[in-house]
């Protein structure tokens, strides 16, 4: 395994690094703006809308990785002309098997559409009547065999289709996990690693002795050749467009051992007036994909690109270390065809700002920048950490200076260490059951809370009604501020709750994440 390297400024100029630190010196002047790309930001500041800097990689939330340059000039020159959409995908799609060495590819509206239409090839198989019919799985196989642990919220991909997830976590659970209405089997790609708890490939040997097939979700994975997860017996292989490869976000792969499930999958998705019609990819998205993945194949440098991304960490720590208290560490990539990334971390006696503090400067400062600091899909809670990575997909050439200058001003500039936080006395012991109605954009729900109070310190559980989590929180006079987590299936929710109690009542903000946010209201009973 290979062993991350940890840079302060003393270890930078003892490996050489007084290079890295003369270049981030020599890198200031340049650092002020937001690098100069196209005919400039305008496109999207007339409505408003500010551009940054991207650190996130690949999250779509923060719109995909850094596509290749054939990507857009494919995507402009597509739109000058009309073609047949079966003709572009059948066309399409059998090029870009031969680029990527497989029997078959099909296109997807990115890695979730390729777990739709996946989904459909094995469930359906082509079938008109069963495409119609779905999501009602009446007179239909309708189970897959997961791994449990590989699961993730993407899997609502699979299971909007109407299929049911039937979960496994050890060999032994294999046995009598698939049945006479298992169509398919599904795993997440981690399940092929050193140390899996369930390989890849058990579960392959299982399906196949069940005569089903084996879908992966290598999402944010760059496309291999040979793919690794085909050679572990994998029949279907989905792959995000705009992640590793760097093509257009709303694209996707989907890799097939077997033509006839690539076939399934066209004619499940659009322009087929089916299930998956809405996934549409457009004939430009089609050219966009096919320009990524030849650039994958015919040009791209992997490892030179990898080693660029290690040099532009090298002068962001050079730069940043100057400030006391601060080092960076650049983790290398821990497997073929996935990219290094950088953390930094500093110390919370000399530095007293957490990273979502640090984040949100970042943010709201000039030029924009956009890190794994700010609150993940606005969640309040979880980086009031002193580290936080940087990852590299998204970011340009010349981008790295910027991130350097201005992470060094955030962190030069905070204040001393935090005081330690004291609470007013609780006003009343909350302790007990509480109906809550959750207040949401357009329709309210009905929840419970069983709260247990310790001093200024809230716990208890949250029941929904299809999920449950455990409360944790704070009480400070009048004022409560708590949060659960609720997990179903594949899926985490998370409920923020603020606000102040008066008798045998209470209310406030609701927050939901990426959902939005509403209001709340609780009485006790």
């Amino acid at each position: 395994m290979k062993k991350t390297r940890e840079l302060t400024r003393r270890t930078l100029f003892q490996a050489g690094g007084a290079a890295a630190l003369a270049a981030a010196a020599a890198g200031r002047a340049d650092a002020a703006t937001l690098p100069m790309r196209g005919k400039g930001t305008n496109v999207y500041e007339r409505i408003g809308v500010r551009p940054f800097i991207n650190c996130t990689s690949s999250r779509t939330m923060n719109g995909g990785s850094a596509a290749v340059p054939q990507v857009a000039e494919a995507i402009y020159e597509a739109s000058y002309y009309h073609v047949n959409m079966q003709e572009l995908l059948t066309k399409a799609c059998a090029h870009l098997a031969d680029l990527l060495q497989v029997p078959a590819v099909a296109i997807a509206s990115g890695a979730a559409g390729a777990l739709t239409s996946a989904t459909l090839a094995a469930m359906a198989g082509g079938d008109i009547e069963a495409l119609q019919q779905l999501p009602n799985t009446d007179g239909l196989k309708d189970e897959v065999v997961c791994i449990g642990w590989a699961r993730s919220i993407y899997d609502h991909a699979i299971r909007m289709t109407g299929a049911k997830m039937i979960e496994v976590h050890t060999p032994e659970d294999l046995e009598g996990a698939f049945g006479p209405k298992t169509f398919m089997a599904f795993t997440g790609h981690e399940s092929h690693y050193p140390g899996s708890k369930l390989p890849m490939t058990e579960l392959v040997k299982a399906a196949h002795a069940h005569g089903v097939p084996v879908l992966v979700d290598a999402a944010a994975e760059l496309p291999l050749l040979p793919d690794p997860y085909m050679e572990a017996g994998a029949d279907m292989v989905a792959y995000s467009g705009g992640k590793s490869l760097k093509g257009p976000q709303t694209g996707g792969l989907l890799l097939c051992s077997r033509k006839d499930l690539a076939d399934a999958a066209y004619v499940g998705a659009a322009p087929h007036h089916t299930y998956a019609r809405p996934m549409k990819v457009a004939k430009e998205e089609v050219m966009g994909l096919i320009a990524a993945v030849e650039d994958l194949v015919e040009t791209r440098d992997i490892q030179a690109e990898y080693a660029q991304y290690t040099r532009w960490f090298e002068h962001i720590i050079a730069r940043i270390t100057q400030v006391d208290g601060v080092k960076g560490r650049v983790i290398p990539e821990p497997r073929p065809g996935y990219y290094p990334v950088m953390e930094v971390e500093w110390d919370r006696s000399k530095i007293g700002l957490v990273a979502r503090e640090v984040g949100e400067q970042l943010l709201n400062g000039e030029p924009r920048i956009m890190t794994h600091a700010y609150p993940k899909e606005l969640d309040p809670t979880s980086m009031e950490t002193n580290n936080f990575l940087i990852r590299p997909m998204a970011m340009y050439d010349d981008e790295y200076k910027v991130v350097a200058e201005r992470l060094y001003e955030v962190l030069r500039d905070a204040p001393g260490p935090k005081a330690p936080i004291k609470h007013e006395k609780p006003a009343a012991d909350l302790s007990g059951r509480w109906e809550v109605t959750l207040h949401y954009i357009a329709r309210d729900a009905k929840h419970t809370l069983y709260l247990d109070q310790e001093g200024t310190a809230l716990k208890g559980l949250h029941k929904g009604r299809i999920a449950e989590g455990n409360i944790e929180g704070t009480i400070a006079g009048r004022r409560v501020v708590f949060e659960s987590r609720g997990q179903y299936e594949g899926a985490a929710m998370r409920y923020f709750f603020e606000g102040e109690f008066h008798g045998d009542t209470m209310g406030g903000r609701l927050g939901l994440g990426e959902y939005s946010e509403g209001t709340w209201s609780a009485k006790r009973v």
